[in-house]
């Protein structure tokens, strides 16, 4: 079994351990973030993609921002939580690397899921998701964050996964084909992430 398999495979074996983890920190956690990304964009009822939408814990307040949202996320045991917690909202199962974006994105969220994305498939994805956007589009990205790129894999109860972590030079060489509105470091619970927002 590869990197990528344990990863996808520790989310479906502890999915609901998983999702009370993080729905426990508060569902409204990510709420400045959401309402930050959706003043830039000037627009009513806007579509959204977020990608690796897990549990739907941030779908709950991305949707009182918009009815046109689809969650996409590589493990089926969370995209059945999130089914759950919002059944009138858009859940699909999909694995962002070899995903075809939908056209017509107007903002792209993805929470602390492109940390399991290597380097060479980042690039890929970010070209995709621009693409896929229209005119004055944004992503809004949360990476953990390394001074130089490098691979982590972490042990814990919910088993295997790989991370990769991010410098801000990094960011800035695979998102040249957007403009970098925002690339803030914070530290969030003892862990550095970078804080992301790009416009086409």
């Amino acid at each position: 079994m590869n990197k990528k398999e344990q990863t996808i495979e520790s989310y479906n074996r502890n999915a609901r351990a998983h999702a009370k983890k993080f729905d426990d920190l508060g569902a409204g956690i990510r709420r400045g973030d959401v309402e930050e990304t959706f003043v830039l964009v000037k627009k009513s009822n806007p579509y959204v993609l977020e990608i690796g939408c897990g549990s739907g814990r941030d779908a709950v307040e991305i949707t009182k921002h918009t009815n046109n949202y689809l969650g996409i996320d590589i493990s089926e045991k969370l995209i059945e939580l999130a089914r759950q917690k919002l059944p009138k909202s858009q859940f699909r199962v999909a694995d962002i690397e070899d995903y075809d974006f939908p056209k017509n994105i107007d903002i792209i969220f993805a929470f602390a899921s492109l940390i399991h994305v290597p380097k060479e498939s980042l690039r890929r994805i970010l070209d995709k998701a621009h693409s896929a956007l229209n005119n004055s589009g944004v992503v809004r990205l949360s990476m953990k964050y390394s001074d130089y790129y490098r691979e982590l894999i972490r042990n814990d109860e919910f088993g295997t996964r790989a991370y990769y972590l991010y410098s801000r030079n990094d960011i800035e060489e695979l998102s040249d084909s957007f403009e970098i509105i925002k690339k803030d470091v914070i530290d969030l619970r003892g862990q550095k992430w970078l804080e992301i927002i790009l416009k086409k």
